[in-house]
This record gives structure tokens, C-alpha cells and sequence, in this order.
């Protein structure tokens, strides 16, 4: 410590008139560890030190008894307070700290050991060369711990107009208040997450309409500050951000402001709920638990447009086909999840599993200098533990903010690139008590009608069928507010959603098509393994009569069971068929146990009857999480099945997944084994009789300028009959570059080994995939090329080209159009003779008239197949379950391709017309 230093310390403990052994007579002893190197800069390192030993200096010449800064500072919390009591310590001083180019940001803690509340806190914000006046500010926190009374000046306060410490007087002036403003009212909160907030009851619940003139935001929660995820992770904010928040019994409340600083930047449109990806947003998540299991998210943007997705802890985004399903020439089912909910560069934001939607009202407006939101989110939206009057809750929490225009992404608890997955770093939400304990009830009954005709394709006459109508109905009854039954009759699986294409020409295996029905999408996350393999796809239950759901969380235990019926198995032409008219019953059963963050123990069980046939599949799976970056996963199932086809069969299927994602480094290994008479008909598996070993290592450089981000990976898998025979084998080396303005781009290079019908095919491919996403213009494309196989009964070795092109334009903040091109194309070597030339075409065209009335327009158009689709769908939707839909779809198809004797030319006939409607309204109750 310098001698200036010293002469500052003792000026302070003469003008408190305070004794420095009054300080040893006090009993206070404090411990203090390194200050956390938050952006794990290297350079940094010496800066955590420095702070926690000039703290240590100025303390010990206070007379303040020091155990020392032995301890690891980036040990958690726990372990801190478990070692600060061990060591007899009164205090533990701890805090991290953030540096952006000159910038310097740093937080102090001050913890009481004996109860484990912080007592004070402050955030403290300046330039590098201010380190040492930073120091004293971090010391007058620290000060202010020390009983009733001994509150200090600011340690090293020294008269205007002298800059010493290089800080001139309206600096010096502006960091006081900062800090003023900064720590307000000491709250005691329990030590935990680096971010966490208490929210406010309000008796007087807002409007939700856009504006911020009620009552309840003038005592709501105020939070202002939010820190990069992306792209300089750590770093304030670029524009400055606000939020607010209340409850009552019944619902959450948020109000959002985005400010710019050039509203130009901003991208806001009016869209249906569920599409506004490429829009300015902000996201809150919860996760009620605090179990870092799985967390709902809700979004809206400039409009009020809502969007809601479940994100879970391994980062999948709904039903998976398996591994590399789309093409299905690997594992088929063996392979890894990625986890955790975010791209590795962090500019899309937390992702989910979108087809979760849930009730809640938004509503929103643009202003002059951005724009500004209002939520409110019913408690019977959600699932949380059920808790005494009295008794508070605690959630896990986030939020984040998204700007386009800048490739940036904000969030109030930080996230470090440093560690796998974003739940496990989300803030804590305190506050909530005696929330509502009515029962969730839910009814939807649903009409619908339609006319339609077709081709009859031996006579080539068009016949008009009569219209007809059903009704359906489904009832959703909260047990606990955490436990859900579902019941639907009749549903109606009408998909106002159509698949997206795909190109079905020369595929080896079978393409994967997700599902898109409401009944059962809601709660499909609980039925994944931990690992790509794929035992429930529910679109193998066609048509059901009835279903059933129970979906929830018991304790520490997540429950799930579907059992349906499928009518769709008994339409045989043969009315002889003793299954002739009968069903196919499917029973699904689905337990995990939550471990610890991240990590849990499961069994699973399927079972599809149908007559006499049967198959059942039942197992465990699991996933732990070690320290920061590692994670393990498992599944191992067996099956047993007879049908008419393979008679009695039983097998087995291993799948094992061990991953490592760190800030720059990060490797995976895997190896999965399925039996060939391992069968799950509930499920998806285009491939059996496969013994997998695949690996990964990849290094990512964070440059944190126009390029934010790149890095190399290389992967190589082995692929094994149960024979021991090589089947596939793949090299393959990628890179990507991720910049800022929305800009990406990929290449890959592979060196493959198939072996199709006894014939093994060595191959070369390459590929490009790259983006610009645009205010009002977005294009998106790949192109894959080199050696591939024409799959058939004399196989051979040929060149292959795939080309996609995606193209979205938004001319105004109501019309959007995506136009969308995809080809494959095969050419024989011998003679230079194209085999095939496959192109789809389609367009996606949407008008929002009100926030409510839309219309949607989509033709599509398959040149080998020669068949073109026109549809027309107007929708009024009040909320996710109260809609209308009026539709008018019609198919054709080439002539010739009908019938070589009715039509002698290519020329389009009609094969299918029909004009639909829906009406669905929710009652909740």
C-alpha cells in the first residue's frame, strides 16, 4: 500500500472521530477471496487480485482482523460460505468484474457467514485508469458491513479540482450518484445466482394496453440494467433498456420500454403469434422450480405480438427425428443432443420448443425513440409448486432483450460463454406469495366442416362429395397447479399447418415429419430421452377417437401418460379382416427424477396393441452434468414385438452421449447400439442393426469485432453392423463464421464411406450455407455437392448437387412473403446423364389486417412429381385456443403422370378441392 494510501486512511478515521482498535475490539473478522474475472479475459486476470488485496490492505489498517484471499474466488457461493465458516470468518467479501476495451465494471458483495444474506452490495462503474478510485468505492461497500455507526467516507476522498487518480470532479461527481442510485434500500436476499430480484404485489393490476401510464409501474419493480450476451459478452448494453413487473393472486405483470438511440434500426412487424423470429423482442423465462430442469418462455414484440416456447435444459426444440433423420444414411437414431437452449454465438437468442403455447395478453406500440410492451401472464399458464399461505416462492428467472440490427442480445442475470447451458445461469425471482390455488379448468369444443371433391383416377371424373361436420372437445383440469389431466374426444386433426417440404426422390430411409396437433404437442418434452433416440412420434397415432394426458411434477418427480386410440389401423379394403373397423391402442408412460441442476433420472415404457399384434418398448435413460462445461447422457431400452410380418422379436437399444462445450474448447463422444430386432412402432427408427461411434472436437475464437465469432470442427463416425461388417464411415471438417449485421457462413468438407447392397461406395461432398437477415429483406441458401449414390437395385456411384433458397421480404409491418426453392439433382458419370432433376417451389405469403385478421396464402409446386398446391386459410384469432379459420385448398397433377390412357399430355388436372372451416373457443374457468 502506498504511503499516500496510508495518509488517506488515517485522515478518515479522524474525521469519523473512529478509532482503528475500536475496529479490533469489535470482533470482526472478514475473509476475502479473489473478485471473479467475469468475461474470462486472460489479460484481466491480475485485476481480481489487485481488488481483493488492496480491500485486504485497507481493512488490516483499520484494525478489521483478515483471514487472507487464499480461496479460489470462482468457487459457487456455498462452497465459499462452507469455507469462510470452517475459517471463523465474520464476513466474506467477494465480486466480480467486467472490462470492455477501457471500460471497467465492478460489483462487491458483502455476505454475513452466520446467515447467508448479503447485507451490502453496489455496482461500480469507470475506466481503467480510474482502477484505484474505483478501489476506495469498493472499500466504502465493504465499510458499510461493519456494524451500526462505522459507516466510512469514501477512502482516498481527496479535494475538488485534483485529479490524481485521473478522474476530474464532474466524473468523480457522476460516479456517486451512479452509485447512489445504484444500491437505493439494502435488501437482505439469500446468496445465489450473481443476479437476483425481488417483485412487488400491486392491488391495482394494469391495463394491458401499450402504454405506460398505470398506477401499478410507478411502485412496480424497476430494472435497468441488462448486460451482452452478444456480441462482446459482459458488456452494457449498446441501447438502453427498461422493465418493470408486479403480481397479484391471479397474474404476472411486465412492461417493457426499448429505447434506441436510431429508431431506423428497429424490426417490428404485425404477425400471427408464433412468427416473429426475425423481429426485435424481448423474452422473460421462468423457471418455478429452480430445478434448471426447464424453464417457459414468453416473448413479444414492438406489436404485441406473442410468441411462447419451452426451453429445455439439453437445448432440443421439439419432437427430433433422430440423429441426421432428414436424411437418414447414418445413425438413424443414435447420435447427440445439443445442449443448452442458445447458438453458440449467442445473436438468436434462448430457443425453444415453440410449439408449447399457452393464454396470456399482450399488447404493444411503437414510439418515438422505440417501443414499448405490456404483459400479463395468468398464473393458471403456468406450472409451479404448490406452497402454504405465507409460504414464498422462488424462481429461476431471466430476461432478454433482442436487436437485430446490431446482432445483439441483452440479458438482466449474465451468461458466460464459459459455462454449457444458459438455465443454470439464470437469475432468482423473489417476492411471489399466496398465489392462486383455484383449480384450472379449461374446456374448448370445436366445430368443423367441409366440402370437398376428387379425381377418381380410373374414369377421370371429378366428383363432388356432400359437405359435412363434427364436433370435438377437449377438457384440461388442473389437479395441483402442477399436475395436468387432458381429455379430447373426437379431436379434430385437421392440419391448418402444412409439412414442410421435403424432397423424397432417391432417400435411402424414411424422412421425418414433425408433428403439428395441439393435444399433442403440449407436454411432449416430457416423453424425450436424453439422447436422439426417438420412442414416441405421435404422429403414428393417425386418427384417435379419444385420448387421454396426465402431465406434471410430483416433488422432485415429472410424471407423464398418453393413451389414444387409432382408428386409422382398422380401414383395411378387405371388410374379411378380422381387424376390419377395429383400433390400435397406444399407451405411453414417462417418469423422471430430478437429481440436481441440469441432471436426472428416468424410466420410460411404450406400448402399441393392435389385435394380436403387439410391440412394447420399455427403459431408463438419464443425464448428469459435471462441473461447468460436462455433461453425460444415457438411454438403454428393450423392445419386444410380434406382428405378421417378423413374427416374435426382442432387442435392445444403447445410446451414450459424453460432451464438453467451454468458451473456446469443446469435444463430444458418443456410441449407440441398436439391435436388429429392436423395434419401436410408437416411435421413429429408420435404421436398425447398427453399432455407432462417432466423436467431435471444435474450438471457437471469440474476435468480438464485425466478426464475432469462428472456429473449426471435426467430426468422425464409425458405423458397424452386429456382424462386425463397416457399413458407414464419415470424416468430415466444418467451419463457420458468425458476423455481426446477421451475417453467417459454413463450409464442409467430408470424406464418406457407405455401403449399400454389399457394395462399398467411397465418397467426397462439400458444402456452403450462409445468411443476411435485413429489416425488410432476408435470404438464406446452401449448396452441398460431390460423389453420391443412386439407391435402387443396381446401385452406382454418381455426382449429386442439393441447392435450398430461402427468401423473406417484408415490405410493410403487415405483408410478409417467403419464397422458397430446394433441388436435387443426380448425374450419371457414363455419358454425362442426368438421372433426375428435382425442384420444389414454394411461397408463403401473409397479411395481417388487425392484430387479429389475417390471411394466408401458400402454392407450392414439385417439378418431377408434377403436382402444384394452392392454399387459402383467413384466420381470426382471439388467443392461442379461440380462433376461426375459413380455408380453400386445391391439388393438381400432371396428366400423364394420373394415367397414361385418361391424359395423353403433362398438362395439370385438378385431383383434390376443398373448402374448410373451424370454429374452437376456450373456456377457462
Amino acid at each position: 500500500m502506498s504511503n499516500g494510501r496510508v495518509v488517506q486512511g488515517l485522515i478518515i478515521c479522524s474525521v469519523l472521530a473512529v478509532s482503528c482498535a475500536a475496529y479490533a475490539q469489535s470482533g470482526q473478522t472478514a475473509l476475502v477471496v479473489p473478485f471473479r474475472n467475469l468475461t474470462q479475459q486472460a489479460d484481466d486476470a491480475w485485476i481480481g487480485g489487485g481488488i481483493a488485496a488492496s480491500v485486504t490492505s485497507d481493512l488490516r489498517n483499520l484494525g478489521v482482523d483478515v483471514l487472507g484471499d487464499q480461496l479460489d474466488g470462482d468457487l459457487p457461493d456455498q462452497s465459499l460460505l462452507t469455507a469462510s465458516r470452517e475459517a471463523g470468518a465474520r464476513w466474506l467479501i467477494t465480486g466480480g468484474y467486467q472490462r470492455v476495451a477501457n471500460l471497467l465494471r465492478i460489483n462487491v458483495r458483502v455476505i454475513d457467514v452466520d446467515t447467508g444474506l448479503v447485507s451490502q452490495r453496489s455496482k461500480i462503474d469507470g475506466t481503467l485508469s480510474s482502477l484505484f478510485a474505483m478501489q476506495d468505492e469498493v472499500f466504502q461497500t465493504v465499510s458499510e458491513a461493519f456494524g451500526p455507526g462505522q459507516q466510512m467516507a469514501v477512502v482516498g476522498e481527496i479535494p475538488e479540482n485534483v485529479s490524481a487518480d485521473g478522474i476530474d470532479p464532474e466524473q468523480r461527481q457522476r460516479m456517486r450518484a451512479r452509485r447512489s442510485q445504484d444500491i437505493g434500500d439494502v435488501v437482505p436476499v439469500p446468496v445465489g445466482p450473481a443476479a437476483q430480484t425481488v417483485i412487488g404485489r400491486t392491488e391495482t393490476p394494469p391495463v394491458i394496453d401499450g402504454i405506460l401510464d398505470d398506477s401499478a409501474w410507478e411502485t412496480a419493480t424497476h430494472i435497468t440494467e441488462f448486460v451482452q450476451i452478444s456480441p462482446v459478452e459482459g458488456a452494457t448494453g449498446t441501447e438502453h433498456t427498461e422493465a418493470w413487473m408486479a403480481y397479484d393472486s391471479d397474474n404476472l405483470y411486465f412492461a417493457f420500454y426499448a429505447h434506441y438511440e436510431n429508431p431506423n434500426i428497429m424490426r417490428v412487424n404485425r404477425a400471427d403469434r408464433d412468427n416473429m423470429r426475425q423481429d426485435d423482442r424481448f423474452s422473460i423465462l421462468f423457471d418455478p422450480f429452480l430445478d434448471q430442469q426447464r424453464a417457459y418462455q414468453f416473448e413479444v414484440n414492438g406489436y404485441g405480438v406473442q410468441a411462447d416456447s419451452l426451453v429445455n435444459a439439453d437445448g432440443t426444440t421439439g419432437s427430433s427425428g433422430g440423429m441426421m433423420s432428414s436424411s437418414s444414411s447414418r445413425g438413424g437414431g443414435a447420435g447427440r443432443r445439443r445442449g443448452s437452449s442458445m447458438s453458440r454465438s449467442g445473436a438468436f437468442g434462448i430457443r425453444g420448443d415453440d410449439s408449447w403455447d399457452a393464454l396470456f395478453d399482450s399488447a404493444g406500440q411503437v414510439v418515438e425513440d422505440g417501443w414499448i410492451a405490456e404483459l400479463a401472464i395468468p398464473f393458471k399458464s403456468l406450472r409451479y409448486p404448490g406452497r402454504a399461505t405465507g409460504e414464498p416462492h422462488r424462481w429461476g428467472f431471466q430476461m432478454t432483450r433482442m436487436i437485430r440490427g446490431k446482432s445483439e442480445v441483452q440479458s438482466w442475470s449474465p451468461v458466460s460463454r464459459a459455462v454449457a447451458g444458459q438455465l443454470t445461469q439464470f437469475g432468482v425471482l423473489d417476492g411471489l406469495e399466496d398465489l392462486s390455488q383455484s383449480r384450472n379448468i379449461e374446456i374448448l369444443p370445436e366445430i368443423t366442416g367441409i366440402g370437398y371433391g376428387s379425381l377418381d383416377r380410373d374414369t377421370g371424373a371429378f366428383n363432388e362429395n356432400d359437405p359435412n361436420g363434427d364436433f370435438g372437445l377437449g377438457v384440461k383440469y388442473g389437479i395441483t397447479p402442477n399436475l395436468i389431466a387432458d381429455v379430447t374426444y373426437n379431436p379434430d386433426f385437421s392440419q391448418i399447418e402444412s409439412d414442410r417440404p421435403q424432397i423424397e426422390t432417391n432417400q435411402r430411409f424414411a424422412l421425418f415429419y414433425p408433428e403439428q396437433r395441439p393435444f399433442f404437442l403440449e407436454g411432449q418434452e416430457i416423453f424425450q430421452t436424453s439422447t436422439a433416440l426417438n420412442l414416441l412420434n405421435t404422429r403414428t397415432i393417425v386418427d384417435p377417437r379419444f385420448g387421454g394426458k396426465l402431465t406434471g411434477k410430483v416433488g422432485d418427480t415429472t410424471l407423464g401418460v398418453i393413451v389414444a386410440d387409432d382408428e386409422a389401423a382398422g380401414r383395411f379394403d378387405d371388410q374379411n379382416d378380422p381387424r376390419y373397423g377395429t383400433s390400435a391402442q397406444t399407451v405411453v408412460g414417462r417418469a423422471r427424477y430430478d437429481l440436481y441442476s441440469e441432471s436426472y433420472l428416468g424410466a420410460i415404457m411404450t406400448a402399441r396393441e393392435f389385435g394380436q399384434e403387439h410391440n412394447r418398448v420399455a427403459g431408463v435413460d438419464g443425464r448428469f452434468r459435471f462441473g461447468e462445461m460436462h455433461r453425460l447422457s444415457f438411454t438403454a431400452v428393450g423392445s419386444s414385438t410380434q406382428n405378421e410380418t417378423d413374427g416374435q422379436l426382442s432387442g435392445q437399444a444403447i445410446e451414450l452421449d459424453f460432451t464438453r462445450q467451454g468458451r473456446n474448447f469443446g469435444y463430444a463422444a458418443s456410441y449407440g447400439s441398436i439391435d436388429p430386432d429392436f423395434r419401436t412402432d410408437s416411435g421413429f427408427l429408420p435404421r436398425v442393426d447398427l453399432q455407432l461411434a462417432s466423436g467431435e472436437v471444435s474450438y471457437r475464437w471469440w474476435p468480438e469485432s464485425f466478426l464475432m465469432s469462428w472456429g473449426p470442427t471435426v467430426t468422425y463416425m464409425q458405423l458397424y453392423d452386429h456382424e462386425g461388417v463397416l457399413q458407414d464411415e464419415q470424416l468430415q471438417a466444418r467451419t463457420s463464421l458468425q458476423f455481426r449485421n446477421n451475417l453467417f457462413i459454413s463450409n464442409t468438407l467430408s470424406r464418406d464411406l457407405e455401403r449399400y447392397r454389399e457394395i462399398d461406395f467411397e465418397k467426397i461432398g462439400y458444402g456452403v450455407y450462409g445468411g443476411i437477415s435485413g429489416r425488410r429483406l432476408s435470404v438464406f441458401g446452401g449448396y452441398n455437392g460431390g460423389d453420391g449414390i443412386l439407391f435402387g437395385d443396381n446401385p452406382y456411384l454418381g455426382q449429386t448437387t442439393a441447392v435450398n433458397v430461402n427468401v423473406t421480404m417484408n415490405p410493410t409491418s403487415r405483408l410478409s412473403t417467403r419464397l422458397m426453392a430446394m433441388s436435387s439433382r443426380f448425374i450419371n458419370p457414363m455419358g454425362n446423364e442426368q438421372v433426375f432433376d428435382v425442384k420444389i417451389y414454394r411461397s408463403l405469403t401473409t397479411y395481417q389486417f388487425t392484430d387479429r385478421f389475417l390471411l394466408r396464402h401458400i402454392m407450392e409446386h414439385n417439378t418431377l412429381a408434377l403436382t402444384l398446391g394452392n392454399n387459402i386459410l383467413l384466420t381470426y384469432r382471439i388467443n392461442a385456443g379461440t380462433a376461426a379459420f375459413l380455408g380453400y385448398d386445391d391439388r393438381y397433377e400432371g396428366g400423364n403422370r394420373i394415367s397414361d390412357t385418361l391424359f395423353l399430355s403433362r398438362a395439370l388436372q385438378r385431383t383434390n378441392r376443398a373448402v374448410f372451416a373451424k370454429v374452437s373457443y376456450l373456456f377457462r374457468y
